[in-house]
């Protein structure tokens, strides 16, 4: 096997990506991870100093992938409470018309979610492609992917990955659903061979087992919940979250002392004031975190 090339299209993949998701197998296109996806969609749409929408805070490889591509980006802020301004966005779209809208629902680093009907709006207002990023969605509450939308707007393009709720992150396999036309674009600029065949091997017999991660994603939505109510029984301001992780504020110096422990959460500074991704792990490791922090303020 391992002296063959890789099937190029990764067709078997593709092939079970549209059985789950009730496409055909020409409405997606897989790649190393999204952002290679990312990465390709950019290269093929963007010409120099077009302009691409991107919410802040959020996946910081858009503005990455977009400078990489000489694009011109735009960022439109959260509101406070970290949740998407969509009326800001909405105005941009118009005014502005972009090339590129992102969309990252539940939005990464915090947790937010956008309404289908807003998406849909942003949809109908621009003229150029609206790249919805579902990575967390499988941590969602609810239904929120707008997939079986893709053959009524022909400007939309939805990612998803096996990096989070499929735990493989280390396969580094991500694909797009979109209508044929688009698919047809991203495949015009994809190197030949980019996903290895163990990577599309252990990908198509996840996606054939979509039950197992389906429900251990439940069990880490619970822990989720628990992680939330325990942050704000000691006193913290937590967000809330869609994805699996909280976007919560801590004192300073908390984030040196917990290291100090070993215990490792992600700092990000907006708006110059620094505020924390917590991912959620195992129950003995968010007890771990949690007794920390209670002892952190003794």
């Amino acid at each position: 096997l391992v002296n063959r090339y890789p099937d190029t299209d990764s067709s078997k993949l593709m092939a079970a990506i549209g059985n789950a998701y009730h496409v055909k197998a020409e409405n997606v296109v897989c790649g190393v991870g999204s952002d290679e996806i990312i990465d390709c969609i950019l290269a093929s749409i963007l010409d120099e100093d077009d302009k691409v929408l991107i919410p802040y805070p959020s996946f910081s490889m858009y503005a990455q992938f977009t400078l990489l591509n000489s694009g011109m980006g735009i960022k439109v802020p959260l509101k406070e409470d970290f949740t998407y301004d969509v009326e800001a966005m909405k105005v941009v779209v118009e005014k502005e018309q972009p090339k590129i809208v992102f969309i990252c629902n539940p939005n990464n680093p915090t947790g937010c979610i956008m309404a289908q009907e807003d998406i849909e709006d942003i949809l109908k207002l621009s003229k150029g492609i609206v790249i919805v990023d579902e990575a967390y969605e499988d941590f969602a509450s609810e239904n929120i992917s707008v997939i079986p939308l893709i053959n009524q707007y022909d400007n939309l393009i939805v990612l998803r990955t096996f990096s989070k709720a499929y735990a493989l992150a280390g396969a580094r396999v991500g694909y797009a659903i979109a209508c044929e036309e688009l698919i047809d674009l991203i495949n015009a600029v994809k190197v030949p061979y980019n996903l290895n065949m163990f990577s599309q091997m252990v990908a198509t017999w996840a996606i054939e087992h979509k039950e197992i991660f389906k429900a251990n994603a439940k069990k880490i939505m619970s822990q989720r919940d628990n992680m939330d109510a325990g942050l704000k029984s000691l006193g913290f301001k937590t967000y809330p979250s869609e994805a699996n992780f909280i976007w919560t504020e801590l004192p300073e110096g908390y984030f040196e002392a917990l290291k100090a422990q070993a215990i490792y959460i992600r700092q990000m500074a907006v708006n110059e004031k620094n505020y924390y991704r917590i991912t959620i792990g195992t129950p003995e490791e968010n007890a771990k975190l949690l007794d920390a922090l209670k002892e952190l303020g003794k």
